[in-house]
């Protein structure tokens, strides 16, 4: 996978067919923003975080504060959306990124953000990571949209077909999630085990509810992504073992090579003669 100069467009090959998508397919595909500020480059590290820190944890301090338990109400619901399904964060779930926090932000002050390139600059910055022993589940984050765009885009067909709809959230989704009376329209994923809720008739949305919901679908997650990280780590142990066999292999023809090439110098070479100035035997 590669990206061009801006990151506007992400390249790369299938079957030797060149693919691409643009900022433009996410806006055809997932119907998200292709204008507004561009959140990664909004801070420095001089930047001064008074104001963001006023917003989202009601206190005035200049310094980025890490700990999501220092969010205001409303701004923990938001990172908890935006850490779990747009801009996943892996493993950890106590510390906020200055990046989430400037999203959170830019989200409350309800000031438009350029959501396709969101996107696109944190799938650049995932396909930086390494491997997936030392970088768990960030290499896979979001490609389930990749996946749902090349598929719509190019109309591929895959020889399995449970596929789930990709997760992604606009006003919405943020509408369906809170009415309780259509949960067929939702994008919710409830365990198995887990019973429907009672509907509220509560004049407000029910915000311990709604983060109940979220907890649930970032289980569902981390179990999808577990199967997939276990499949990878059996995939590099085979890789290994293969790869070891191939060289106790090569050792042993270069061993028998080496011995050959003896015998043959041992029994087959003839003597050297003898200096010019030896003279006969006698």
């Amino acid at each position: 996978m590669s990206f061009n100069s801006d990151h506007s467009v992400i390249s790369s090959f299938i079957f030797k067919k060149k693919i691409e998508i643009t900022k433009a397919d996410f806006d055809i595909f997932l119907n998200l923003r292709t204008e507004g500020l561009r959140a990664h480059t909004l801070t420095t590290t001089s930047f001064d975080w008074t104001e963001v820190n006023r917003v989202i944890r009601d206190k005035r301090i200049k310094d980025h504060l890490p700990k999501v338990s220092t969010l205001a109400r409303d701004a923990r619901i938001i990172q908890h959306v935006l850490r779990t399904f747009i801009m996943p964060k892996a493993g950890d779930r106590v510390n906020i990124t200055p990046l989430l926090s400037t999203v959170t932000y830019l989200i409350m002050t309800r000031q438009p953000i350029d959501e396709a390139q969101l996107l696109i600059d944190y799938i650049y910055g995932l396909s930086k990571s390494g491997h997936v022993n030392h970088k768990r589940k960030k290499n896979i984050a979001l490609g389930h949209l990749i996946a749902y765009i090349l598929e719509k885009k190019y109309n591929l067909i895959h020889l399995e077909q449970d596929f789930e709809e990709p997760l992604y959230y606009n006003d919405a989704s943020f509408r369906a999630i809170f009415n309780k009376d259509e949960p067929s329209k939702t994008h919710v994923v409830l365990s198995e085990t887990e019973e429907e809720a009672e509907p509220s008739h509560a004049a407000g949305p029910n915000y311990q509810d709604l983060i109940q919901r979220f907890d649930n679908l970032e289980a569902h997650f981390d179990q999808r992504f577990d199967q997939i990280e276990t499949h990878l780590q059996q995939q590099d142990i085979q890789y290994n073992q293969d790869m070891g066999f191939m060289r106790d292999q090569i050792n042993a023809i270069n061993s028998n090579m080496f011995m050959m090439s003896g015998y043959f110098n041992f029994f087959g070479s003839t003597p050297s003669p003898p200096p010019p100035d030896q003279g006969p035997s006698e």
